[in-house]
């Protein structure tokens, strides 16, 4: 009797882990599905406007998590030899066509003949970085500004590029602008007024005659573009100096915000329309310096803050008819925000589809929350 009960215990026993183990694998199958859908969707934020519809562009902005997350979740279906690595493996495919956006392992393969042009975009934060050098712990944020903007005069001169593209670029008299880059006789820029006094906004400078140039403003915004039409040997070029409409949210804010909230729900659907709202503002202001560059006479750079990954519909209107330095000359990772590296590369030197690039690099310096890109570009 004792044996039959027991046996009888045993089959129980064995039925409750049987189920067990089928409710797990059920959720294992579940998070596998979500995760290549999660991925697929990712692909459709470069084609499609946010502005008609942003929901693909928040999985786009995860695009790295979601491959990385998708390989794992593959190495583990494989282990457990479960059919469903057919789905991670069959949705992780297209990803292999978007790998040399965010990583390259290749130096260019030929020596290009032409002239060189040098460009840098650097976004620099407002200088509002701590300032880590000379300056005394005493000073004035006024005084940590100017001796940061004169540290990044300094750094950027000694890389010795022809054209400079500066986005958030704060500075309280515009008359010093000529003797803190002493080297860039021609400059163009455009400044909002602050309430401290001074002004921010974009700034370009170059070695070479700008013949001509205007502004491109955003409504409701403090974003721009200028543009400068610079005359470089035999030819006149375009060069773009864009920001785009930054998330403006601060993530350690919204979680405070999040903890002291009555009501969750609400936040959240505040952020989101918050997010939505800049996904919208910024796919306009794509789509008028896109039309823009189309209608110039010359060839056209585009430099600058895209606030935006690759894996975009910024990026990818942007890219019509251009190259992408980093693309045609990078290597390893080229990440351009401090914060989250290697995963957000957001600032871009792109041009004409005929030119090439022989160079691209991005410095890790800390004088801003960007990093500066450096590219040299083959004019024919």
């Amino acid at each position: 009797m004792r044996k039959r009960g027991h046996k009888r215990g045993k089959k129980r026993g064995d039925k409750k882990r049987s189920g067990f183990s089928k409710f797990v694998w059920l959720i294992c199958r579940i998070i596998v599905i979500v995760m290549a859908l999660s991925l697929v969707i990712s692909y459709c934020s470069i084609v499609i406007n946010p502005a008609k519809f942003p929901i693909p562009l928040f999985f786009g902005l995860y695009f790295v998590p979601l491959v990385l997350v998708n390989i794992l979740l593959l190495i583990i279906c494989l282990l457990a030899r479960s059919r469903a690595a057919w789905i991670t493996f069959l949705s992780l495919l297209p990803s292999l066509l978007f790998a040399e956006l965010f990583f390259r392992w290749n130096n260019p393969s030929e020596t290009q003949h032409g002239n060189s042009l040098k460009i840098c975009t650097y976004n620099v934060g407002l200088f509002a970085q701590k300032h880590t050098g000379r300056s005394s712990g005493k000073s004035s944020p006024a005084e940590e500004r100017t001796a940061l903007l004169r540290d990044v005069a300094a750094f950027v001169t000694k890389q010795q590029p022809d054209v400079i593209c500066l986005q958030e670029f704060y500075i309280r008299d515009t008359s010093i602008i000529p003797a803190t880059f002493y080297e860039y006789p021609y400059h163009q820029f455009h400044l909002f007024k602050t309430r401290i006094g001074g002004g921010f906004g974009n700034l370009t400078l170059s070695r070479y005659p700008i013949i001509s140039g205007d502004k491109i403003l955003f409504k409701g915004g403090t974003n721009l573009c200028i543009y400068s039409d610079i005359r470089f040997k035999n030819n006149t070029l375009r060069v773009y100096n864009v920001h785009f409409e930054s998330h403006s949210i601060s993530f350690t804010g919204l979680i405070k915000k999040l903890a002291h909230s009555e009501s969750l729900s609400e936040e959240i659907a505040d952020v989101h329309d918050k997010v939505a709202g800049t996904f919208k503002k910024r796919a306009l202001q794509v789509d008028k310096i896109s039309d823009h560059a189309k209608e110039s006479v010359y060839p056209s750079f585009i430099c600058g803050d895209f606030n935006d990954t690759p894996m975009s519909y910024t990026y990818h209107n942007m890219m019509k008819d251009k190259k992408d330095s980093f693309g045609e000359s990078g290597k390893g990772f080229s990440a351009t925000y401090t914060h989250l590296w290697p995963l957000l590369r957001i600032d871009y030197i792109l041009y004409p589809g005929q030119f090439n690039s022989t160079a691209h690099k991005t410095v890790k310096v800390k004088y801003s929350d960007h990093y500066p890109v450096f590219a040299d570009i083959i004019i024919p």
